[in-house]
């Protein structure tokens, strides 16, 4: 028979900790510090730049047929429907409504500010049609701060994404640049998908066609804007060729969803932390040939910015998750910095130990007045 083995702490000591710790978080949040950011005003501008894009962007939508899909919450037409021939992988749909909250665009001033990025500068973009609000952000962001923009699209998107076969990532950035709320060069597109051939999950399935479909789309592309079709048989030379086309001067590599050239489709892929990483901070890098543009800048000592993980990266800037209605520019806690009162954390974490250190010795020391350590006296 199994027999009762006493605790090494008391219950009541357990309490007493959990009460000191609970006091002292309540009283660091209420006596924090909430500062403003000193670039505050260029944030509310590039939010704002990002509103008005959107509302823009939704009539440039609902113009060429495209209606708002029942997933569609907060009804900007900016999400696309979860199945399409150009859909290439799974997509949650609240990390889609969240990722176009116009907070984002003053999200992407914070970020670009702390890698250094001023104006005159150049940055690379790549990126899928998986998130085009975080797309529409780092573009409105870049305008905003007289930022160089070099950006290579990938028609394929996760479910919800730009997934509309008459409305794809090419068509926002055209209406984007036509309609003066981003500046940029697109100077090259590709199919996207496994290895970056232009195939989906209708692929797959066997359904035939759908490659011809990523093609069209990609020349469609071309025409209207110069750009370069980048399609090879192998990863390693799609990845190669986007060095070779991004400009030398790139002060930051933005990563845009998990475009394969850019996220790679090494085992490596996803030991690469989410938003900003500076060089300092640069995961090992890996000695594959299809480690991806992450990677191959990272080893070039370029910061790089890497948007996928949208609950991470909302939560990182105070921007609700999954809000409905989403929040306006200017409603995001990304404007101010909170600063905490060391003292009283010192203080608590000090008190906390004393409380429990105390209580381990009490408790061995079985004093009869504790509950769980009276002994029956004999008779």
């Amino acid at each position: 028979m199994t027999r009762f083995r006493k605790p090494k702490i008391a219950y009541p000591f357990l309490i007493a900790a959990a009460v000191v710790a609970i006091a002292g978080f309540a009283l660091c949040m209420a006596t924090a510090d909430i500062q403003e950011r000193e670039y505050k005003d260029l944030q509310l501008r590039a939010a704002v730049r990002m509103e008005k894009a959107e509302a823009y962007l939704k009539e440039r939508i609902l113009a060429k047929g495209g209606v708002i899909e029942p997933e569609d919450l907060n009804k900007t037409a900016l999400m696309g429907p979860e199945f399409s021939e150009i859909v290439t992988t799974p997509g949650n749909e609240d990390a889609k409504r969240t990722s176009l909250n116009p907070n984002f665009a003053a999200a992407m001033v914070r970020w670009f500010t702390e890698a250094g990025v001023e104006e005159g500068d150049t940055i690379a973009i790549g990126t899928s049609g998986s998130f085009p609000g975080l797309m529409i952000a780092s573009l409105c962001a870049a305008t905003e701060m007289n930022v160089r923009v070099s950006i290579i699209a990938s028609c394929g998107a996760s479910m919800h994404g730009a997934t509309r076969i008459e409305y794809p990532i090419f068509e926002y950035l055209r209406d984007l640049r036509e309609g003066g709320f981003a500046e940029f060069d697109l100077i090259a597109v590709s199919g996207g998908g496994d290895d970056d051939h232009g195939s989906g999950l209708y692929a797959s399935l066997g359904i035939e066609g759908t490659e011809e479909i990523f093609d069209r789309l990609c020349l469609e592309a071309c025409t209207w804007s110069g750009a370069e079709y980048i399609k090879y048989d192998s990863l390693t030379d799609s990845i190669r060729r986007r060095l070779e086309l991004y400009p030398d001067d790139v002060k930051l590599f933005i990563n845009i969803g998990g475009a394969s050239a850019n996220s790679g489709s090494s085992s490596y892929t996803l030991n690469f932390p989410q938003g900003l990483v500076m060089p300092e901070d640069a995961p090992k890098i890996p000695s594959v040939a299809n480690k991806g543009l992450n990677y191959e800048y990272a080893e070039r000592n370029v910061p790089v910015l890497n948007l996928l993980n949208v609950k991470l990266l909302a939560s990182e800037n105070d921007i609700a998750y999954d809000a409905v209605p989403m929040q306006k520019a200017g409603e995001s806690g990304v404007y101010a910095v909170k600063k905490y009162n060391r003292v009283i954390i010192i203080a608590t974490l000090l008190l906390e130990f004393l409380v429990l250190a105390a209580g381990v010795m009490i408790t061995r020391g079985c004093r009869p007045w504790l509950p769980g350590n009276r002994r029956r006296s004999s008779s």
